[in-house]
């Protein structure tokens, strides 16, 4: 891997947290202000939050397993 270059992991972790962050901001908004705010933000929820457990789930993936070399 190149150096200074984030993996597709962590690209999708960043990703997912800066969509969860739009929802939570978004979620603030009464419905009198916009009423269609909160509906984007359940959609940010649930596209973050699905892009974040493919995240964690690509970056533990990639990492080797340990081997027991004492045996």
């Amino acid at each position: 891997m190149t150096v200074g270059l984030l993996s597709d992991g962590w690209y999708s972790i960043l990703t997912g947290l800066a969509l969860l962050f739009l929802a939570y901001v978004l979620g603030g908004v009464s419905w009198d202000t916009d009423p269609a705010a909160n509906l984007v933000a359940i959609a940010f929820l649930v596209i973050g939050s699905w892009h974040l457990t493919r995240g964690i789930r690509a970056e533990f993936r990639r990492r080797p397993k340990p081997t027991d070399d004492a045996a």
